[in-house]
């Protein structure tokens, strides 16, 4: 590993997470803040995992590292869309909300799953995390500032694999059009799939990846309560709704994802 190179890469990435801030006035002017998860979305995700019949690339890329009844720690677990249906011996699950990982618990239970739950978020509960065979993330790098010591977590954390998934740009990439119609406001390009992976090499790892497309969602932007949820991560107020409404009408918001599984082999 080149320290240097590294620490360049890290601090990139982190800087280039920092622009997709919302300003500071539009928050202030809100009615509503607009950093929200709703529950269910990722609850949603995980029940359609376990009714897929077939596996994804991050899947089966997981599953093709893991022993028979081999452990597996989900970073991120929500309610167990990339873990329950590895078939595992045992699923460390660690997710910073307490409602996820009780719907990951009993979902794991229907399916006589032993698991661990972790409530916190990693790294910062890695040292009570066991090394398992293999470690899979989805849908979370771009929430995380220090992108290194993350990866490096879950490396030191599996024997055999890392797996993790991500969209190739940013998840909320998909929402530029409606910031710059109704703010003029641009948003970046970056940090891409391709700031992660120069990361993750600059650390050692042997990375591959895979793009492929996938349904994805954040905050319920496809379902019912569309306008509102997205409104509200716009900031914006109940008197520009019809706006919004136009624009949604002509620019919606998108049905499926570009992704991307990124995963490396690891001797921990």
């Amino acid at each position: 590993m080149a320290v240097g190179r590294a620490e360049d890469a890290n601090r990139r990435w982190s800087r280039m997470l920092a622009e997709w801030s919302i300003p500071d006035q539009l928050i202030a002017s809100a009615p509503e803040s607009p950093y929200f998860f709703d529950p269910a979305v990722f609850i949603g995700i995980a029940d359609d995992a376990l009714a897929r019949s077939a596996d994804t690339p991050s899947d089966a890329i997981a599953r093709e590292a893991l022993p028979p009844r081999g452990f597996v720690l989900d970073v991120g677990v929500g309610a167990g869309g990339a873990s329950l249906r590895l078939e595992a011996g045992r699923v460390v699950g660690v997710d910073r909300s307490g409602e996820l990982l009780a719907g990951f618990a009993e979902r794991a239970a229907k399916r006589r799953l032993a698991v661990t739950l972790l409530e916190g978020t990693w790294p910062d509960v890695a040292s009570q995390a066991p090394v398992v065979e293999v470690a899979v993330c989805h849908h979370v790098i771009y929430n995380v500032s220090d992108l290194a010591a993350f990866a490096e977590a879950l490396s030191s954390h599996a024997r055999s694999r890392v797996v993790l998934e991500a969209t190739t740009v940013h998840p909320m990439a998909w929402m530029a059009p409606y910031w710059n119609a109704l703010y003029d406001l641009s948003q970046p390009n970056h940090p891409k799939i391709e700031d992660a992976i120069e990361v993750l090499e600059a650390l050692g790892f042997q990375v591959h990846h895979r793009q492929w497309q996938r349904p994805y969602q954040m905050i319920g932007e496809t379902g019912p309560d569309q306008l509102a949820r997205i409104a509200r991560r716009l900031c914006l107020p109940q008197s520009r709704h019809d706006e919004l409404r136009e624009i949604l009408a002509t620019t919606p918001p998108p049905d499926e994802r570009q992704v991307a599984t990124i995963w490396w082999d690891t001797s921990a």
